[in-house]
């Protein structure tokens, strides 16, 4: 069995034509679930939005990757120049995740073509991109596969571990009052912050974990003592331990400084992702390597401190790992794909499919 390479080609084109952005991914989820009916599989729309596609009442491998892209992503012009694809300069590509979609299609069509039965469910997630609304709300009772292939890196990576990851709203309130005219009647919400956040590590604490205070707002004019700084920040760990340890520091920070000006702090918290790990020699990730290096390949497992699906999947008793076939620069109006390391990844892939549902 081949992929067929012009085939998976204008698959992908075709993709990268429809508009997705996070939150605009009704069309293209449509379109999917009409090619998937075609594909012999039973499919339904779940109440988040995310499309379920089942071709066995026993799936044997999990194949998942998300419909939506960043901005910006409207209008996309593919444009095929010698090996590359690329755009004309004003967009993103879109191979973040549409080169990993084409993917599954088109292993999907060798299989059809060959009539070949592989028990799969198939999963296409909505807002990745926006903090992974599809696969934190994906119903899971729908899903019978136990191990699955997270489509949504580049050609050759298979990430085998994320971390877990806190969003913390920080909102610090002081008092106003003129600067010149009676300054020492007003509390100074954006001292009260410099204070906390000069007194945190920021940045990498290890290789296991980072912080981050990534936006801070507040003040109202040059002439009044600033009565409130909203900020957000965040922590991520791959170990627990670590993780909940710099989550209470970074409070205690705020705390400590709001209590020693006499303002008053506001956090909320949300855990966005959940730590996973699966071992370097497990079966999964074993599969994977010998059939990126089978197809000339060379295999990147990495442990990442970014976050995907992956994560919620790995929560919801799914052995999963990340890995796929899309381009370089993703994320930018620079974003290219190789044609060659896709097909390769594309055959990677429908490899690994094969071995895992024996």
């Amino acid at each position: 069995m081949k992929i067929n390479k012009d085939r998976i080609i204008g698959t992908f084109i075709d993709l990268v034509k429809i508009d997705s952005e996070s939150g605009e991914e009704q069309e293209i989820i449509s379109y999917l679930q009409s090619l998937m009916v075609e594909l012999r599989f039973n499919v339904e729309i779940d109440k988040t939005g995310n499309l379920i596609a089942s071709n066995d009442l026993n799936p044997l491998l999990m194949l998942a990757a998300h419909v939506d892209t960043v901005k910006p992503g409207k209008g996309i012009k593919p444009i095929i120049d010698g090996n590359t694809i690329r755009t004309d300069g004003t967009t993103i590509l879109g191979s973040d995740d549409k080169a990993n979609i084409a993917i599954i299609l088109e292993i999907l069509r060798v299989f059809k073509e060959n009539d070949l039965h592989i028990p799969l469910d198939v999963i296409f997630t909505i807002g990745e991109e926006v903090g992974f609304i599809g696969s934190k709300g994906l119903d899971y009772s729908k899903v019978k596969a136990k191990i699955g292939l997270n489509l949504d890196g580049e050609t050759g990576e298979i990430d085998i571990a994320e971390p877990s990851m806190m969003i913390l709203n920080i909102e610090v309130i002081g008092k106003a009052a003129h600067s010149g005219m009676e300054p020492e009647m007003g509390i100074n919400a954006l001292k009260i912050a410099a204070g906390a956040i000069n007194s945190l590590e920021l940045g990498r604490i290890d290789e296991e974990t980072s912080v981050n205070v990534g936006t801070i707002r507040g003040g109202e004019a040059i002439n009044i003592v600033p009565e409130k700084v909203v900020m957000k920040a965040e922590v991520r760990s791959h170990n627990a331990e670590k993780f909940n340890y710099q989550v209470k520091r970074v409070i205690n920070a705020f705390e400590k400084d709001t209590n020693k000006y006499g303002g008053v702090l506001k956090i909320t918290s949300e855990q966005t992702a959940y730590a996973y790990n699966v071992p370097e020699n497990d079966e999964l990730v074993e599969v994977l390597k010998n059939c990126f290096n089978k197809n000339s390949v060379n295999p990147k497992i990495v442990k990442i401190n970014a976050t995907s699906d992956t994560s919620n999947f790995s929560r919801n008793n799914i052995k999963c790992v990340t890995t796929g076939g899309c381009g370089k620069k993703y994320h930018t109006t620079e974003e290219y794909l190789e044609i060659d390391d896709f097909i390769a990844g594309a055959r990677s892939i429908l490899d690994a499919t094969l071995e895992l549902t024996k």
